[in-house]
Protein backbone atom coordinates (compact mmCIF):
# COMPACT_ATOMS: atom_id res chain seq x y z
CA UNK A 1 0.00 0.00 0.00
CA UNK A 2 2.83 2.56 0.87
CA UNK A 3 4.24 1.67 -2.56
CA UNK A 4 1.03 2.35 -4.11
CA UNK A 5 0.36 5.45 -2.24
CA UNK A 6 4.15 6.80 -2.60
CA UNK A 7 3.53 5.98 -6.62
CA UNK A 8 7.06 3.32 -6.69
CA UNK A 9 8.51 5.06 -3.55
CA UNK A 10 7.00 3.67 -0.50
CA UNK A 11 4.81 6.51 1.53
CA UNK A 12 3.47 5.62 4.90
CA UNK A 13 1.69 8.54 5.66
CA UNK A 14 -1.27 8.19 3.60
CA UNK A 15 -2.17 4.55 5.64
CA UNK A 16 -1.30 6.60 9.41
CA UNK A 17 -2.84 9.92 8.52
CA UNK A 18 -6.29 8.82 10.16
CA UNK A 19 -4.15 8.79 13.81
CA UNK A 20 -2.48 12.31 13.88
CA UNK A 21 -5.27 14.18 15.47
CA UNK A 22 -5.24 11.38 18.29
CA UNK A 23 -1.80 12.18 18.94
CA UNK A 24 -2.03 15.74 18.63
CA UNK A 25 -4.12 15.63 21.56
CA UNK A 26 -1.39 14.28 23.57
CA UNK A 27 1.78 15.27 25.32
CA UNK A 28 3.45 11.65 24.62
CA UNK A 29 2.39 9.49 21.92
CA UNK A 30 4.40 6.02 22.24
CA UNK A 31 3.78 3.27 19.48
CA UNK A 32 5.46 -0.21 19.76
CA UNK A 33 7.57 -0.69 16.91
CA UNK A 34 7.30 -4.61 16.28
CA UNK A 35 9.33 -5.41 13.36
CA UNK A 36 12.74 -4.07 12.25
CA UNK A 37 13.75 -2.27 9.70
CA UNK A 38 15.82 -3.46 6.82
CA UNK A 39 17.84 -1.01 4.79
CA UNK A 40 16.64 1.48 2.39
CA UNK A 41 17.28 -0.95 -0.45
CA UNK A 42 16.24 -3.96 1.06
CA UNK A 43 15.50 -6.64 1.11
CA UNK A 44 12.05 -6.45 3.00
CA UNK A 45 10.51 -9.62 4.35
CA UNK A 46 7.29 -10.88 5.46
CA UNK A 47 6.41 -13.31 7.93
CA UNK A 48 7.72 -15.37 9.54
CA UNK A 49 11.13 -13.33 10.29
CA UNK A 50 10.26 -9.80 9.42
CA UNK A 51 12.45 -6.54 7.95
CA UNK A 52 10.59 -3.88 6.37
CA UNK A 53 10.81 -0.67 4.67
CA UNK A 54 12.57 2.00 6.85
CA UNK A 55 10.49 4.78 5.51
CA UNK A 56 7.87 3.74 8.29
CA UNK A 57 10.07 5.54 11.05
CA UNK A 58 9.66 9.18 9.56
CA UNK A 59 6.30 8.60 8.72
CA UNK A 60 5.78 7.70 12.42
CA UNK A 61 7.20 10.60 13.53
CA UNK A 62 5.49 12.98 10.91
CA UNK A 63 1.97 11.71 12.08
CA UNK A 64 2.74 12.48 15.33
CA UNK A 65 4.87 9.89 17.59
CA UNK A 66 7.08 10.54 19.97
CA UNK A 67 8.35 7.57 20.49
CA UNK A 68 8.37 3.65 20.40
CA UNK A 69 9.22 0.77 22.25
CA UNK A 70 11.08 -1.69 20.23
CA UNK A 71 10.85 -5.24 22.24
CA UNK A 72 8.81 -8.07 20.55
CA UNK A 73 8.24 -11.69 19.68
CA UNK A 74 10.35 -10.44 16.40
CA UNK A 75 12.90 -8.00 17.66
CA UNK A 76 15.78 -10.23 16.49
CA UNK A 77 14.20 -11.56 13.17
CA UNK A 78 16.99 -9.15 11.44
CA UNK A 79 19.76 -10.23 13.69
CA UNK A 80 21.79 -7.60 15.59
CA UNK A 81 22.19 -5.74 12.55
CA UNK A 82 18.66 -5.72 12.71
CA UNK A 83 18.28 -4.10 15.77
CA UNK A 84 20.85 -1.50 15.27
CA UNK A 85 19.33 -0.54 11.88
CA UNK A 86 16.12 0.08 13.68
CA UNK A 87 17.54 2.27 16.57
CA UNK A 88 19.90 4.02 14.37
CA UNK A 89 16.84 4.75 12.16
CA UNK A 90 14.79 6.24 15.37
CA UNK A 91 17.27 7.95 16.45
CA UNK A 92 17.77 9.93 13.00
CA UNK A 93 14.22 10.62 12.97
CA UNK A 94 13.69 12.00 16.58
CA UNK A 95 11.63 9.33 17.88
CA UNK A 96 13.06 7.94 21.58
CA UNK A 97 12.98 4.15 22.05
CA UNK A 98 13.40 1.42 24.62
CA UNK A 99 13.11 -2.02 24.81
CA UNK A 100 16.53 -3.30 22.46
CA UNK A 101 19.89 -2.03 22.55
CA UNK A 102 23.27 -1.41 20.27
CA UNK A 103 25.55 -1.58 23.72
CA UNK A 104 25.30 -3.23 27.22
CA UNK A 105 25.56 0.38 28.86
CA UNK A 106 22.60 1.82 26.56
CA UNK A 107 20.65 -1.29 27.80
CA UNK A 108 21.27 -0.09 31.57
CA UNK A 109 20.39 3.43 31.09
CA UNK A 110 16.47 4.16 31.75
CA UNK A 111 14.54 5.69 29.12
CA UNK A 112 13.21 8.92 30.98
CA UNK A 113 11.33 11.35 28.76
CA UNK A 114 10.83 14.99 30.33
CA UNK A 115 7.05 15.86 29.43
CA UNK A 116 6.21 19.28 30.76
CA UNK A 117 7.23 19.39 34.65
CA UNK A 118 7.01 15.52 34.57
CA UNK A 119 9.57 12.87 33.73
CA UNK A 120 8.36 10.00 32.41
CA UNK A 121 10.16 6.33 32.26
CA UNK A 122 9.03 3.51 30.19
CA UNK A 123 9.65 -0.42 31.07
CA UNK A 124 9.52 -2.66 28.20
CA UNK A 125 10.13 -6.64 27.47
CA UNK A 126 8.50 -9.29 25.44
CA UNK A 127 7.51 -12.71 26.36
CA UNK A 128 9.31 -14.62 23.74
CA UNK A 129 11.78 -14.18 20.88
CA UNK A 130 10.49 -16.77 18.50
CA UNK A 131 13.50 -18.68 19.21
CA UNK A 132 15.69 -16.94 18.28
CA UNK A 133 19.05 -16.68 20.55
CA UNK A 134 19.98 -13.05 21.55
CA UNK A 135 23.76 -12.23 21.27
CA UNK A 136 23.32 -11.03 24.86
CA UNK A 137 21.32 -11.30 27.53
CA UNK A 138 20.72 -7.27 27.64
CA UNK A 139 19.76 -6.78 23.75
CA UNK A 140 16.17 -7.35 24.43
CA UNK A 141 14.10 -6.59 27.28
CA UNK A 142 12.00 -9.49 28.65
CA UNK A 143 9.39 -9.56 31.21
CA UNK A 144 10.72 -11.34 34.01
CA UNK A 145 9.21 -9.89 37.04
CA UNK A 146 12.13 -9.40 38.55
CA UNK A 147 13.71 -7.76 35.73
CA UNK A 148 10.84 -4.92 35.63
CA UNK A 149 10.50 -3.97 38.98
CA UNK A 150 14.85 -3.67 39.19
CA UNK A 151 13.99 -1.35 36.09
CA UNK A 152 11.06 0.48 37.47
CA UNK A 153 13.04 1.01 40.92
CA UNK A 154 16.32 2.19 38.70
CA UNK A 155 13.78 4.48 36.95
CA UNK A 156 12.60 5.94 40.38
CA UNK A 157 16.24 6.53 41.59
CA UNK A 158 17.39 8.14 38.27
CA UNK A 159 14.38 10.59 38.42
CA UNK A 160 11.07 9.16 36.98
CA UNK A 161 8.09 10.44 38.03
CA UNK A 162 5.83 8.50 36.11
CA UNK A 163 6.94 5.28 35.76
CA UNK A 164 4.79 3.27 32.78
CA UNK A 165 5.49 -0.52 32.12
CA UNK A 166 5.02 -1.64 27.94
CA UNK A 167 4.67 -5.76 27.65
CA UNK A 168 4.77 -7.89 24.51
CA UNK A 169 2.32 -10.67 26.24
CA UNK A 170 -0.50 -11.98 25.41
CA UNK A 171 -2.17 -14.84 23.39
CA UNK A 172 -2.75 -14.14 19.53
CA UNK A 173 -6.52 -13.34 18.30
CA UNK A 174 -7.95 -13.86 21.64
CA UNK A 175 -10.39 -11.35 23.40
CA UNK A 176 -9.39 -12.17 27.04
CA UNK A 177 -5.57 -12.22 28.69
CA UNK A 178 -4.23 -15.74 29.85
CA UNK A 179 -3.81 -16.11 33.08
CA UNK A 180 -0.30 -15.60 33.59
CA UNK A 181 -0.75 -12.08 31.69
CA UNK A 182 -3.81 -11.23 34.80
CA UNK A 183 -1.33 -12.74 37.59
CA UNK A 184 1.55 -10.69 35.49
CA UNK A 185 -0.11 -7.25 35.52
CA UNK A 186 -1.53 -7.52 38.60
CA UNK A 187 1.11 -8.48 40.53
CA UNK A 188 3.11 -5.21 38.65
CA UNK A 189 0.30 -2.80 39.89
CA UNK A 190 0.27 -4.58 43.48
CA UNK A 191 4.09 -3.24 43.64
CA UNK A 192 3.80 0.24 43.33
CA UNK A 193 6.31 0.57 41.12
CA UNK A 194 4.10 1.03 37.98
CA UNK A 195 1.52 4.30 37.73
CA UNK A 196 0.27 2.61 34.33
CA UNK A 197 0.78 -0.99 32.22
CA UNK A 198 -0.24 -1.47 28.98
CA UNK A 199 0.36 -4.66 26.61
CA UNK A 200 0.45 -5.37 23.08
CA UNK A 201 1.51 -8.46 20.78
CA UNK A 202 -2.08 -10.87 20.70
CA UNK A 203 -3.31 -8.70 17.05
CA UNK A 204 -6.57 -8.26 19.32
CA UNK A 205 -8.32 -5.73 21.46
CA UNK A 206 -7.87 -7.24 25.35
CA UNK A 207 -9.81 -5.60 28.47
CA UNK A 208 -9.39 -2.55 30.38
CA UNK A 209 -9.06 -3.03 34.06
CA UNK A 210 -8.56 -1.10 36.78
CA UNK A 211 -6.47 -2.89 39.76
CA UNK A 212 -5.88 -1.75 42.90
CA UNK A 213 -5.99 1.87 41.66
CA UNK A 214 -4.16 1.26 38.49
CA UNK A 215 -4.73 0.84 34.99
CA UNK A 216 -3.88 -1.73 33.04
CA UNK A 217 -4.64 -2.38 29.22
CA UNK A 218 -4.34 -6.34 28.29
CA UNK A 219 -3.82 -5.65 24.60
CA UNK A 220 -4.28 -2.43 22.52
CA UNK A 221 -4.50 -4.87 19.54
CA UNK A 222 -3.80 -3.92 16.09
CA UNK A 223 -2.69 -0.03 14.56
CA UNK A 224 -1.33 -0.92 10.93
CA UNK A 225 -0.87 -4.31 10.24
CA UNK A 226 -2.01 -7.16 7.69
CA UNK A 227 -1.82 -10.84 8.52
CA UNK A 228 -2.35 -14.36 6.94
CA UNK A 229 -4.55 -15.35 9.56
CA UNK A 230 -8.25 -14.29 8.21
CA UNK A 231 -10.20 -12.92 11.14
CA UNK A 232 -11.84 -9.46 12.03
CA UNK A 233 -10.24 -9.57 15.50
CA UNK A 234 -6.56 -8.83 14.26
CA UNK A 235 -7.86 -5.44 12.16
CA UNK A 236 -8.99 -3.68 15.20
CA UNK A 237 -6.92 -1.86 17.71
CA UNK A 238 -6.99 0.46 20.70
CA UNK A 239 -5.07 3.87 21.15
CA UNK A 240 -5.70 4.64 24.75
CA UNK A 241 -4.79 8.02 26.64
CA UNK A 242 -4.26 7.92 29.99
CA UNK A 243 -3.77 11.13 31.97
CA UNK A 244 -1.68 11.64 34.97
CA UNK A 245 -2.52 14.67 37.88
CA UNK A 246 0.34 16.52 39.76
CA UNK A 247 -0.66 17.41 43.47
CA UNK A 248 2.26 19.60 44.76
CA UNK A 249 5.34 17.91 43.85
CA UNK A 250 3.76 14.28 42.96
CA UNK A 251 1.90 12.49 40.05
CA UNK A 252 -0.32 10.11 40.40
CA UNK A 253 -2.99 8.24 37.95
CA UNK A 254 -6.56 10.50 36.50
CA UNK A 255 -8.12 9.37 33.69
CA UNK A 256 -8.27 7.59 31.02
CA UNK A 257 -9.74 7.11 27.78
CA UNK A 258 -9.81 4.84 24.28
CA UNK A 259 -9.99 5.25 21.12
CA UNK A 260 -11.74 1.89 19.02
CA UNK A 261 -10.07 1.62 15.17
CA UNK A 262 -10.38 -0.66 12.41
CA UNK A 263 -7.87 -1.44 9.66
CA UNK A 264 -9.78 0.11 6.49
CA UNK A 265 -9.41 -2.27 3.19
CA UNK A 266 -8.79 -1.16 -0.32
CA UNK A 267 -6.77 1.25 0.63
CA UNK A 268 -5.61 0.29 3.77
CA UNK A 269 -6.13 2.81 5.83
CA UNK A 270 -6.13 3.28 10.08
CA UNK A 271 -9.57 4.35 9.95
CA UNK A 272 -11.37 5.65 13.96
CA UNK A 273 -14.21 3.88 14.79
CA UNK A 274 -17.26 5.44 14.09
CA UNK A 275 -16.12 7.08 11.42
CA UNK A 276 -15.86 11.05 11.59
CA UNK A 277 -16.78 11.63 7.91
CA UNK A 278 -19.97 9.68 8.06
CA UNK A 279 -18.07 7.20 5.84
CA UNK A 280 -18.07 4.10 7.22
CA UNK A 281 -14.38 2.19 7.57
CA UNK A 282 -15.48 -0.76 6.05
CA UNK A 283 -19.15 -1.28 5.75
CA UNK A 284 -21.97 0.35 7.73
CA UNK A 285 -22.94 -3.13 9.65
CA UNK A 286 -19.18 -4.57 10.01
CA UNK A 287 -17.75 -1.17 11.57
CA UNK A 288 -20.71 -1.40 13.68
CA UNK A 289 -20.19 -5.06 14.76
CA UNK A 290 -16.20 -3.68 14.96
CA UNK A 291 -17.05 -0.96 17.50
CA UNK A 292 -19.62 -3.24 19.76
CA UNK A 293 -17.28 -5.80 20.04
CA UNK A 294 -14.39 -3.89 20.89
CA UNK A 295 -16.86 -2.13 23.33
CA UNK A 296 -17.73 -5.23 25.08
CA UNK A 297 -14.41 -6.23 25.07
CA UNK A 298 -12.92 -3.09 26.75
CA UNK A 299 -15.34 -2.98 29.66
CA UNK A 300 -15.17 -7.37 30.07
CA UNK A 301 -13.16 -6.34 33.25
CA UNK A 302 -15.35 -3.62 34.65
CA UNK A 303 -13.16 -0.41 32.87
CA UNK A 304 -16.91 1.45 32.40
CA UNK A 305 -17.49 0.92 35.96
CA UNK A 306 -14.25 2.06 37.22
CA UNK A 307 -14.25 5.21 34.87
CA UNK A 308 -12.86 4.56 31.60
CA UNK A 309 -14.50 6.01 28.63
CA UNK A 310 -14.26 6.60 24.69
CA UNK A 311 -12.24 9.05 24.02
CA UNK A 312 -14.05 11.89 22.07
CA UNK A 313 -11.62 14.23 20.46
CA UNK A 314 -12.69 17.93 21.02
CA UNK A 315 -14.27 19.30 18.17
CA UNK A 316 -12.52 22.14 15.66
Amino acid sequence: QAEEDGKGAMDFGPLLEGIEPYLADSDLALCNLETPVAAPGGPFKGYPMFSVPPSVIPALKDVGYDGCTTASNHSMDAGVPGVKRTLDALDAAGLVSTGSYRSEAEAAKPLIVEVGTARVAVIAGTFSLNGVAEDAPWRVDDIAKASLLSRAKAARAAGADIVMAALHDGAEYSSEPTASQITLNRSLADSGEFDFIYSHHSHSVLPIEKHQGTWIVYGLGNSVAKHATRTVLNQEGLTVKMQFVRTGKSWSPGKLAWAPHIMKQDPLRWCALPAADGEPCTTKRQDSASLKRTTDTVNSMNARTDGAKMWSLPQP
